[in-house]
């Protein structure tokens, strides 16, 4: 497997040194880019997606551990090497932290890099081949698997014939090895499925995949269910589950396209604190990957789509289940074809309670995504809420149920779509409110409008073809530009104006956009 390299050097003949005479090829390497800072490299790594980055310790505006710590919040897949003239324990131990593969010394020569190289590779394929499903040859961890899957499958699905007793589901997990004795666990559910070309497919070598990455960051355990990856998650600290997972779920995606070549679709339930709530769970996370057919990510927690308050649904109400998610991600026709073999399969003594059930579901579910005036709108243009009683054949009940749940669909949808795009103009409208802020980030929005940094990031660059970095750079520059010839300020003061501690970074950054130095732009500017 060839991997693909991104070289950061501040030094021009340096970088071209590396990049020429290495022999990249030679130990199974690509350069792809080249960036003589942080900065450009940080710009540059989202398109190149590079599975290696070479990068000096010592550059001006970040240092090379500080690239390693923000590209592992970028791409937890992607590997880093660091050269410095430092020998300290004290760098080697932080290098650790930040996926650095390899911690290299300087000086050295191009003949010592190329050698070096097939080092870096052999522990590369160690690394990410360590993701890739091998024949468990353990008899023992075979069953001890099986007796893991049996507990949990009943819980998923909600197949229990009885309500479980919490304490004995707590005692049979710690026989397990699931949670650990006198804790309280967190748990949510994730919900995978992997596509290569378009052709969905989803076996055990995938929950094998997602249990050694997933493994590294807390306890996982996966099995499939209905052609899908059910994934049951067990931490131990509480807090935002979109924090909690951001850096594992960006590294499944990241090394199933890098190692698998194929595509993996996550959604994500909420956090529970209870095994007895795993079947609420499973079916939030079925509908949140569904969710993520609208192009905006990989990645979908149910808290993105959903607002938190929902009325929990009983496990024997599978039928309300299902129409529950054929109105937020379904379409029309299947809408149709559930709701007549929903009458074909009940009793005329159950028609009553399954209209009952029905409408109950369209209300809750509409009243859960869209804006009262919506509901209002639903129930005063569909007559069935005050002529339920008055039917007297089937078709016709059938006929107003399918009209409802359609018009109901309809609702969902737009306001869906009206969701994420008021999200995105809260984003930037909190951009360019508060530019100046040195720490404004995405993850800080994010948090600040309750949705994950995965979410928020997917939608803006659907939406406003830009990501939140370029969109809040282009918002100082635009600023910093205004105060530049408009007022006397000193750059220094206009740079902490616009989020800059740093004066040198932002000449660097605003040179970079305009082409010219700020205090060059103010020279010809005044010349005017």
């Amino acid at each position: 497997m060839k991997y693909t390299v991104l070289v950061v050097e501040d030094e021009y003949e340096q970088r071209r040194a590396v990049i020429e005479r290495v022999n990249w090829e030679a130990a199974g390497f690509e350069v792809v880019g080249e960036a003589e800072n942080g900065v450009e490299a940080l710009d540059i790594i989202e398109t190149l997606e590079p599975d290696l980055i070479l990068t000096d310790i010592k550059m001006p505006m970040i240092s090379g551990l500080e690239l390693a710590k923000r590209v592992r919040e970028l791409r937890p897949a992607t590997q880093m090497v660091i050269l410095s003239g430092y020998d300290s324990f004290e760098y080697a131990r932080e290098a650790i932290n930040y996926n650095i593969i390899s911690y290299l010394l300087k000086p050295i020569s191009s003949d010592e890099l190329s050698k070096e190289l097939f080092t870096i590779k052999k522990r590369m394929d160690e690394k990410l081949g360590s993701v890739i499903a091998r024949p468990e040859s353990d008899t023992e961890k075979q069953l001890h698997r099986m007796k893991i899957n049996t507990f949990l499958l009943p819980l998923m699905l909600g197949s229990n014939e009885e309500q479980p007793d919490e304490r004995e589901l707590a005692r049979r997990a710690e026989e397990l090895g699931i949670i650990k004795e006198n804790t309280k666990p967190h748990y949510c559910v994730l919900v995978s499925k992997f596509k290569n070309n378009g052709v969905s497919y989803t076996g055990k070598e995938h929950t094998d995949f997602l249990d050694a990455v997933l493994n590294k960051y807390f306890y996982a355990v996966s099995f499939t269910v209905y052609g899908r990856a059910v994934t049951l998650i067990v931490y131990d600290n509480e807090g935002d589950i979109s924090s909690v997972l951001d850096l594992p779920l960006k590294e499944v995606v990241q090394t199933a396209k890098k190692m698998l070549s194929q595509t993996c679709t996550i959604g994500i339930s909420r956090e529970f604190s209870e095994l007895s709530g795993c079947s609420a769970a499973y079916f939030q996370a079925v509908t949140a990957r569904r969710y993520t057919k609208d192009g905006a990510g990989e990645v979908r927690f149910i808290n993105d789509q959903e607002r938190d308050g929902e009325i929990e649904i009983d496990h024997v109400e599978k039928t309300v289940l299902k129409l529950e998610q054929l109105l937020k991600v379904g379409d029309n026709g299947a809408l149709c074809d559930f709701i007549n073999g929903m009458f074909e399969n009940s009793t005329p003594e159950n028609a009553d309670l399954l209209v009952m059930q029905i409408l109950a579901t369209v209300y809750r579910v509409v009243s859960n995504v869209a804006e009262k005036s919506d509901v209002v709108t639903l129930l005063s243009s569909n007559q069935i809420f005050s002529r339920m009683t008055t039917y007297n054949s089937e078709a016709g009940v059938k006929g107003e149920l399918i009209s409802l749940c359609e018009n109901a669909k309809s609702i969902i949808s737009s306001s869906q779509r009206r969701d994420s795009e008021v999200l995105c103009d809260r984003a930037v409208q909190i951009i360019n409110e508060r530019f100046s802020d040195e720490e404004l980030s995405l993850n800080g929005v994010s948090r600040e409008l309750a949705v994950s940094p995965n979410y928020l990031s997917a939608l803006i660059k659907k939406n406003k073809k830009k990501n939140f970095v370029t969109l809040l750079t282009e918002k100082r520059m635009s600023a910093a530009y205004d105060m530049l010839v408009c007022t006397g300020m000193k750059v220094l003061e206009i740079a902490e104006k616009c989020g800059y501690s740093d004066q040198h970074y932002f000449s660097y950054c605003f040179k970079k956009y305009y082409g010219d130095s700020p205090g060059k732009i103010r020279s010809l500017r005044q010349g005017e």
